[in-house]
Protein backbone atom coordinates (compact mmCIF):
# COMPACT_ATOMS: atom_id res chain seq x y z
CA UNK A 1 0.00 0.00 0.00
CA UNK A 2 2.65 2.73 1.10
CA UNK A 3 4.59 1.85 -2.36
CA UNK A 4 1.28 2.19 -4.62
CA UNK A 5 0.97 5.81 -2.89
CA UNK A 6 4.54 6.45 -3.37
CA UNK A 7 3.94 5.64 -7.20
CA UNK A 8 0.93 7.53 -7.26
CA UNK A 9 2.56 10.81 -5.56
CA UNK A 10 5.85 10.50 -8.05
CA UNK A 11 2.92 10.76 -10.69
CA UNK A 12 1.33 13.56 -9.39
CA UNK A 13 4.58 15.43 -8.77
CA UNK A 14 5.44 14.36 -12.24
CA UNK A 15 2.82 15.76 -13.68
CA UNK A 16 2.13 18.81 -11.33
CA UNK A 17 -0.06 19.59 -8.73
CA UNK A 18 -4.00 20.09 -10.11
CA UNK A 19 -5.90 22.97 -8.27
CA UNK A 20 -7.92 20.76 -6.04
CA UNK A 21 -4.78 19.52 -4.92
CA UNK A 22 -3.54 22.70 -4.14
CA UNK A 23 -6.73 23.56 -2.56
CA UNK A 24 -6.48 19.96 -0.43
CA UNK A 25 -2.66 20.59 1.00
CA UNK A 26 -3.71 24.64 1.71
CA UNK A 27 -6.42 23.15 3.80
CA UNK A 28 -5.13 20.66 5.79
CA UNK A 29 -2.01 22.96 6.00
CA UNK A 30 -2.81 26.57 6.91
CA UNK A 31 -6.61 24.91 8.52
CA UNK A 32 -6.86 21.51 9.83
CA UNK A 33 -3.46 22.14 11.33
CA UNK A 34 -1.10 19.53 9.67
CA UNK A 35 2.47 19.27 9.96
CA UNK A 36 4.32 19.16 5.72
CA UNK A 37 5.41 15.85 6.85
CA UNK A 38 2.10 14.90 8.25
CA UNK A 39 0.63 15.72 4.32
CA UNK A 40 3.27 14.14 2.77
CA UNK A 41 2.76 10.50 4.50
CA UNK A 42 -0.63 11.16 3.93
CA UNK A 43 -0.53 11.83 0.26
CA UNK A 44 2.53 10.05 -0.62
CA UNK A 45 4.48 12.91 -1.50
CA UNK A 46 7.87 13.98 -0.56
CA UNK A 47 8.15 17.20 2.12
CA UNK A 48 10.15 18.77 -0.18
CA UNK A 49 7.34 18.50 -2.45
CA UNK A 50 4.72 19.47 0.22
CA UNK A 51 6.44 22.42 0.78
CA UNK A 52 6.69 23.90 -3.10
CA UNK A 53 3.19 23.16 -3.63
CA UNK A 54 2.47 25.28 -0.55
CA UNK A 55 4.64 27.89 -2.32
CA UNK A 56 2.49 27.57 -5.16
CA UNK A 57 -0.66 28.01 -3.86
CA UNK A 58 0.24 31.17 -2.14
CA UNK A 59 1.95 32.36 -5.23
CA UNK A 60 -0.98 31.34 -7.57
CA UNK A 61 -3.16 33.48 -5.00
CA UNK A 62 -5.56 30.23 -3.72
CA UNK A 63 -4.24 31.02 -0.57
CA UNK A 64 -3.67 34.75 0.70
CA UNK A 65 -1.85 35.72 3.71
CA UNK A 66 -2.74 39.21 5.34
CA UNK A 67 -0.71 40.15 8.44
CA UNK A 68 -3.06 42.51 10.61
CA UNK A 69 -2.21 45.04 13.16
CA UNK A 70 -3.81 44.44 16.37
CA UNK A 71 -6.59 46.48 16.81
CA UNK A 72 -5.23 47.72 19.78
CA UNK A 73 -2.09 49.16 18.88
CA UNK A 74 -1.71 52.51 16.76
CA UNK A 75 1.72 51.50 14.50
CA UNK A 76 1.46 55.27 12.46
CA UNK A 77 1.37 57.03 15.92
CA UNK A 78 4.02 54.93 17.64
CA UNK A 79 6.59 55.55 14.43
CA UNK A 80 6.02 59.14 14.81
CA UNK A 81 6.44 59.29 18.25
CA UNK A 82 9.56 57.03 18.14
CA UNK A 83 10.97 58.96 14.35
CA UNK A 84 10.71 62.37 16.47
CA UNK A 85 12.09 61.94 19.86
CA UNK A 86 14.67 59.69 18.55
CA UNK A 87 13.59 56.23 20.10
CA UNK A 88 14.43 52.85 18.95
CA UNK A 89 10.76 52.01 19.55
CA UNK A 90 6.84 53.12 20.76
CA UNK A 91 4.47 51.25 21.73
CA UNK A 92 1.24 53.39 21.47
CA UNK A 93 -2.23 51.70 22.90
CA UNK A 94 -5.30 52.52 21.38
CA UNK A 95 -8.42 53.70 22.34
CA UNK A 96 -9.88 56.39 24.45
CA UNK A 97 -8.87 56.83 27.92
CA UNK A 98 -10.70 55.32 31.17
CA UNK A 99 -10.74 52.81 33.60
CA UNK A 100 -8.89 50.35 31.58
CA UNK A 101 -7.05 52.13 29.56
CA UNK A 102 -3.64 51.96 31.90
CA UNK A 103 -4.43 48.13 32.17
CA UNK A 104 -3.68 48.17 28.44
CA UNK A 105 -0.93 49.89 28.56
CA UNK A 106 0.45 47.88 31.85
CA UNK A 107 -0.35 44.55 29.34
CA UNK A 108 1.52 45.95 26.10
CA UNK A 109 4.40 46.91 28.29
CA UNK A 110 4.43 43.02 29.44
CA UNK A 111 4.33 41.51 26.19
CA UNK A 112 7.01 44.04 25.00
CA UNK A 113 9.61 43.54 28.23
CA UNK A 114 8.55 39.37 27.76
CA UNK A 115 9.54 39.76 24.19
CA UNK A 116 13.01 41.54 25.16
CA UNK A 117 14.24 38.83 27.84
CA UNK A 118 16.95 36.41 27.19
CA UNK A 119 18.32 33.79 29.30
CA UNK A 120 20.85 35.29 31.86
CA UNK A 121 20.15 38.94 31.15
CA UNK A 122 20.89 41.57 33.73
CA UNK A 123 18.08 43.70 34.41
CA UNK A 124 17.82 47.39 36.23
CA UNK A 125 14.34 47.55 37.92
CA UNK A 126 12.92 51.28 39.35
CA UNK A 127 9.78 51.29 41.02
CA UNK A 128 6.29 52.61 40.55
CA UNK A 129 2.39 51.46 39.80
CA UNK A 130 2.50 51.31 35.99
CA UNK A 131 6.00 49.15 36.28
CA UNK A 132 4.25 47.10 39.51
CA UNK A 133 0.94 46.46 36.61
CA UNK A 134 3.38 45.51 33.83
CA UNK A 135 5.77 42.96 36.01
CA UNK A 136 2.57 41.28 37.35
CA UNK A 137 0.99 40.49 33.80
CA UNK A 138 4.19 38.94 32.48
CA UNK A 139 4.35 35.06 31.99
CA UNK A 140 5.58 32.49 33.69
CA UNK A 141 9.23 31.15 33.15
CA UNK A 142 10.07 32.28 29.31
CA UNK A 143 13.81 32.47 30.19
CA UNK A 144 15.74 31.61 33.23
CA UNK A 145 18.14 32.95 35.21
CA UNK A 146 18.00 36.84 35.42
CA UNK A 147 20.40 39.09 37.10
CA UNK A 148 18.31 41.56 38.83
CA UNK A 149 19.07 44.48 40.30
CA UNK A 150 17.73 47.82 42.21
CA UNK A 151 17.80 50.93 40.50
CA UNK A 152 17.92 52.99 43.73
CA UNK A 153 17.03 52.17 47.32
CA UNK A 154 13.71 51.73 48.84
CA UNK A 155 11.04 53.84 50.22
CA UNK A 156 10.29 53.69 53.85
CA UNK A 157 6.62 53.91 54.04
CA UNK A 158 3.74 53.47 52.06
CA UNK A 159 3.62 52.00 48.29
CA UNK A 160 3.34 48.33 49.02
CA UNK A 161 3.09 46.41 45.96
CA UNK A 162 4.90 48.78 43.73
CA UNK A 163 8.70 48.91 45.51
CA UNK A 164 11.19 47.87 43.93
CA UNK A 165 12.48 45.14 46.06
CA UNK A 166 8.74 43.32 46.16
CA UNK A 167 8.92 43.95 42.18
CA UNK A 168 12.01 42.25 41.85
CA UNK A 169 11.30 39.76 44.08
CA UNK A 170 8.06 39.12 42.08
CA UNK A 171 10.22 38.92 38.87
CA UNK A 172 12.34 36.43 39.97
CA UNK A 173 10.06 34.17 41.07
CA UNK A 174 8.58 34.07 37.53
CA UNK A 175 11.95 32.93 35.90
CA UNK A 176 14.07 29.92 37.42
CA UNK A 177 17.14 30.19 38.61
CA UNK A 178 17.15 34.10 38.64
CA UNK A 179 18.75 36.60 41.19
CA UNK A 180 18.21 39.87 43.15
CA UNK A 181 20.56 42.29 44.30
CA UNK A 182 18.92 43.81 47.08
CA UNK A 183 19.83 47.70 47.74
CA UNK A 184 19.30 47.93 51.34
CA UNK A 185 19.21 51.76 51.81
CA UNK A 186 16.38 54.19 51.41
CA UNK A 187 16.46 56.45 48.07
CA UNK A 188 16.59 59.52 49.46
CA UNK A 189 18.30 60.28 53.42
CA UNK A 190 18.16 63.08 55.86
CA UNK A 191 21.67 64.43 54.76
CA UNK A 192 24.28 64.19 52.25
CA UNK A 193 26.72 63.40 55.20
CA UNK A 194 24.83 60.50 55.79
CA UNK A 195 24.37 59.69 52.23
CA UNK A 196 28.15 59.68 51.86
CA UNK A 197 28.66 57.37 54.99
CA UNK A 198 26.08 54.74 53.43
CA UNK A 199 28.18 55.11 50.03
CA UNK A 200 30.93 53.94 52.08
CA UNK A 201 29.26 50.40 52.73
CA UNK A 202 30.44 48.32 50.07
CA UNK A 203 27.00 46.06 49.85
CA UNK A 204 25.31 49.55 48.69
CA UNK A 205 28.30 50.26 46.29
CA UNK A 206 28.18 46.77 44.77
CA UNK A 207 24.53 46.98 45.09
CA UNK A 208 24.67 50.27 42.75
CA UNK A 209 27.84 49.02 40.64
CA UNK A 210 25.28 45.66 39.50
CA UNK A 211 22.35 48.01 38.71
CA UNK A 212 24.74 50.43 36.34
CA UNK A 213 25.85 47.44 34.27
CA UNK A 214 21.95 46.06 33.43
CA UNK A 215 21.42 45.52 30.50
CA UNK A 216 17.67 46.26 30.09
CA UNK A 217 16.53 49.40 32.40
CA UNK A 218 12.75 48.64 33.19
CA UNK A 219 11.17 51.89 34.35
CA UNK A 220 8.26 54.42 34.82
CA UNK A 221 7.67 58.26 34.63
CA UNK A 222 7.11 60.10 37.83
CA UNK A 223 5.31 63.09 38.66
CA UNK A 224 5.27 65.94 41.23
CA UNK A 225 1.56 66.04 41.67
CA UNK A 226 -0.36 65.01 44.58
CA UNK A 227 -1.18 61.89 43.64
CA UNK A 228 2.04 60.67 42.79
CA UNK A 229 3.58 58.20 45.22
CA UNK A 230 6.29 60.22 46.18
CA UNK A 231 4.50 62.98 46.88
CA UNK A 232 1.54 61.46 47.86
CA UNK A 233 3.86 58.66 50.99
CA UNK A 234 5.93 61.33 52.16
CA UNK A 235 9.34 60.14 49.98
CA UNK A 236 9.37 63.59 49.23
CA UNK A 237 8.75 66.33 51.98
CA UNK A 238 6.99 69.59 50.97
CA UNK A 239 10.01 71.57 51.38
CA UNK A 240 11.85 69.33 48.80
CA UNK A 241 8.86 69.10 46.62
CA UNK A 242 9.10 73.40 46.51
CA UNK A 243 12.86 72.93 45.79
CA UNK A 244 12.14 71.29 43.10
CA UNK A 245 9.22 72.99 41.80
CA UNK A 246 11.52 76.54 41.57
CA UNK A 247 14.34 74.82 40.02
CA UNK A 248 11.47 73.52 37.10
CA UNK A 249 11.25 70.23 37.61
CA UNK A 250 8.67 68.11 36.09
CA UNK A 251 9.34 64.47 36.91
CA UNK A 252 11.54 61.84 37.25
CA UNK A 253 12.86 58.48 35.71
CA UNK A 254 14.32 56.14 38.79
CA UNK A 255 14.17 59.52 40.86
CA UNK A 256 16.27 60.96 38.93
CA UNK A 257 14.45 64.59 38.28
CA UNK A 258 14.51 66.39 35.32
CA UNK A 259 12.57 70.15 33.90
CA UNK A 260 10.53 70.47 30.88
CA UNK A 261 13.68 70.95 28.69
CA UNK A 262 15.24 67.27 30.05
CA UNK A 263 17.75 69.20 31.65
CA UNK A 264 18.26 67.01 34.93
CA UNK A 265 17.31 68.99 38.10
CA UNK A 266 20.13 68.27 40.58
CA UNK A 267 18.40 69.67 43.68
CA UNK A 268 18.53 66.32 45.86
CA UNK A 269 21.49 64.80 44.12
CA UNK A 270 23.68 64.84 47.15
CA UNK A 271 21.29 62.93 49.16
CA UNK A 272 19.75 60.82 46.45
CA UNK A 273 20.76 56.77 46.45
CA UNK A 274 20.75 55.73 43.41
CA UNK A 275 22.50 55.22 40.12
CA UNK A 276 23.41 58.30 38.44
CA UNK A 277 22.10 59.87 35.10
CA UNK A 278 24.90 59.52 32.66
CA UNK A 279 24.76 55.73 34.25
CA UNK A 280 21.07 55.24 33.25
CA UNK A 281 22.05 56.61 29.95
CA UNK A 282 24.83 54.00 29.76
CA UNK A 283 22.00 51.09 30.08
CA UNK A 284 21.82 49.68 26.58
CA UNK A 285 18.23 49.22 26.33
CA UNK A 286 16.36 51.57 28.62
CA UNK A 287 12.13 50.67 28.55
CA UNK A 288 9.37 52.95 30.07
CA UNK A 289 6.40 52.73 30.66
CA UNK A 290 3.90 55.71 31.77
CA UNK A 291 -0.05 56.74 30.78
CA UNK A 292 -2.80 59.12 31.22
CA UNK A 293 -2.79 63.03 30.36
CA UNK A 294 -1.68 63.99 34.09
CA UNK A 295 1.73 62.72 32.53
CA UNK A 296 2.29 64.22 29.55
CA UNK A 297 4.91 66.84 31.26
CA UNK A 298 6.97 64.35 32.23
CA UNK A 299 6.95 61.94 29.64
CA UNK A 300 7.52 64.90 27.27
CA UNK A 301 10.52 66.10 29.63
CA UNK A 302 12.13 62.79 29.90
CA UNK A 303 11.91 62.24 26.40
CA UNK A 304 14.02 65.30 25.94
CA UNK A 305 16.19 63.97 28.30
CA UNK A 306 16.87 61.35 25.68
CA UNK A 307 17.32 58.63 28.37
CA UNK A 308 15.05 56.13 27.31
CA UNK A 309 15.02 53.95 24.36
CA UNK A 310 11.22 52.48 24.21
CA UNK A 311 8.50 54.44 25.65
CA UNK A 312 4.97 52.35 26.01
CA UNK A 313 1.95 54.88 26.25
CA UNK A 314 -1.55 54.93 25.44
CA UNK A 315 -2.94 56.61 22.71
CA UNK A 316 -4.46 59.97 23.80
CA UNK A 317 -1.25 60.42 25.58
CA UNK A 318 1.07 60.09 22.79
CA UNK A 319 -0.62 62.13 21.06
CA UNK A 320 -0.65 65.37 23.90
CA UNK A 321 3.00 64.63 23.77
CA UNK A 322 3.59 65.05 20.32
CA UNK A 323 1.70 68.02 20.02
CA UNK A 324 3.02 69.78 23.33
CA UNK A 325 6.44 68.75 21.30
CA UNK A 326 5.57 70.60 18.53
CA UNK A 327 4.63 73.60 20.41
CA UNK A 328 6.72 73.34 23.24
Amino acid sequence: MRTERAVAGARRAAAGPSSDLLVDLATRFYVAGQSQIEIARALGLDASTVSRYLKRARDEGIVHVEIKRPRSLQGDLALELASTFHLKKAVVVAGPPGPGSGDAVAKAAADYVNSRLLNGMRLGLSWGRMLSAAIHKLPVGTVAELDISLLHGGMGRGGTGIQGHELARHLASLHPRSRVHYLHAPVLVDSPDIKEAMMRDRSIRAALESAASAEVALVGIGTLDDSAPLIRDHHISPRDRQRLLAQGAVGDMSTRFFNSEGEPVHVLDDRLIAVEWEQLKGVPLVIAMASGLEKRAAILGALRAACMDVLITDELTARSVLKAGRTG
